[in-house]
């Protein structure tokens, strides 16, 4: 059919598919070669009245994958470093992850155990209230295992706090481990509202974050070189005719 519209042009894709469509309806109205029947004569008489309806959801290609639950009651979904829940009494056994688009099912023995909408966020946790033991459901409800309770409580110190806890919760492939640091920082916080803030700005200059980091600066007062070193930024010399330039040593 392509051979016949080699040598037309055409201004844009619409125009060339219906021509495609148009060349391909003449190719199944053809006979075949020795026979005194068409594709179309063919398919209409013995075809047609044989097919099914077509599916009403479109064809979805699942991901298959197996992982062990984690002491957290959570597995991980590699490909997108998401942590999902299951109930806490399958912690420890091995289970089957299948996954799309959508969704995430977690399968023990072939019996669906949790069914949740996939995240993209990385390192982020999904979990069903259901799924907690009763321990850990206590700590949710006084807002301990909740990371974007931290962002909340340091935002009230200041743009580098919440970079140094947001740092802190990304050092950690596992974002719970890190609540315990969290946690020290907002003692640390409330005993020294007025230095959290350049102590995390200073440790942001390095490369390790946790809460002794900032511990070790607040006790050795290097917070407040920070406002000394403002203060430096800020000072100049100022134009005097006694001051030489580059061009008196030429």
């Amino acid at each position: 059919m392509y051979a016949p519209l080699r040598n037309e042009t055409y201004t844009s894709l619409f125009s060339l598919n219906g021509a495609i469509r148009e060349k391909l309806n003449e190719h199944h109205e053809k006979n075949f070669q020795r026979k005194s029947f068409s594709r179309k004569e063919r398919f209409e008489g013995q075809e047609k009245a044989l097919l099914k309806p077509l599916p009403e959801t479109r064809y979805i290609i699942k991901y298959y994958t197996k992982g062990k639950i984690q002491s957290n009651y959570h597995i991980v979904l590699g490909e997108d470093w998401h942590f999902y829940s299951v109930p806490y009494r399958y912690i420890g056994s091995k289970v089957t992850v299948i996954y799309w688009t959508d969704i995430v099912e977690i399968y023990s023995d072939n019996k669906r155990i949790a069914l949740h909408k996939r995240s993209y966020k990385k390192h982020g946790y999904t979990t069903v209230a259901e799924h907690r033991p009763p321990n850990h459901q206590h700590m949710y409800d006084s807002s301990l295992w909740n990371p974007e309770d931290y962002i909340t409580k340091a935002e009230k110190y200041g743009t580098a706090t919440v970079e140094y806890f947001q740092k802190v919760m990304d050092s950690k492939l596992v974002i719970d481990q890190s609540y315990q640091s969290c946690q020290g920082l907002l003692r640390l916080a409330v005993l020294y509202p007025d230095r959290i803030e350049n102590a995390c700005r200073r440790a942001l200059k390095g490369h390790r974050f946790n809460y002794m980091v900032i511990k070790n600066i607040i006790d050795n007062k290097m917070d407040l070189l920070e406002n000394d070193n403002d203060r430096k930024s800020q000072y100049s010399i100022p134009a005097h005719e006694n001051i030489r330039g580059a061009d008196e040593y030429r």
